[in-house]
């Protein structure tokens, strides 16, 4: 499994926006690239992070999980200037 600081940026902006649409906006990037890198980040992982069956992408169990460590690496990589 191999996994990036910008997968985990995706990650983190898409469940504090609530959707995919709305973090590519933030990141400056298209929605479908985002899309897929975090397709591709659930695909490494082997879970998924995210509820798609709803019109906003909901955090599962796991994505709320991973939230929380995601969050505390980038914090961490902030402070390293990462």
């Amino acid at each position: 499994m191999e996994w990036s600081l910008d997968q985990l940026r995706q990650f983190v902006t898409a469940a504090e926006c609530g959707s995919f649409s709305a973090a590519a906006r933030k990141l400056g990037r298209a929605q479908p690239a985002v899309s897929t890198a975090i397709a591709l980040f659930e695909i490494d992982l082997g879970v998924e992070l995210f509820d798609r069956s709803r019109r906003n992408a909901l955090l599962t169990d796991a994505g709320r999980l991973l939230l929380l460590e995601a969050t505390e690496v980038l914090r961490q990589a902030e402070e390293l200037g990462q």
